[in-house]
């Protein structure tokens, strides 16, 4: 089969799109953790379980966020390389 010029930015688009999803996806897990945190907190759980609670919100969105990161670097080397 001959080499396209397209096939190595298209490849990049569509694992991009994917990777977005995927990075949506998980994101989302957070967000709904953060809505379970306002409502516990409004029901008067105790402080340390909430303070607890929001430490993994926080270290879920940081972690999906640094590896969505490394994702499209990871994906950009490899489709430049293709170039």
């Amino acid at each position: 089969m001959p080499y396209s010029a397209w096939r190595a930015p298209v490849t990049f688009l569509i694992e991009a799109i994917v990777g977005g999803f995927i990075f949506l996806v998980i994101a989302l897990a957070a967000v709904a953790l953060s809505f379970l945190v306002a409502e516990l907190r409004r029901n008067g759980v105790d402080p340390i379980i909430l303070t607890g609670l929001t430490s993994a919100e926080y270290a879920v969105f940081v972690v999906d966020l640094v590896l969505f990161g490394r994702f499209l670097w990871v994906t950009a080397c490899r489709t430049w390389g293709e170039l």
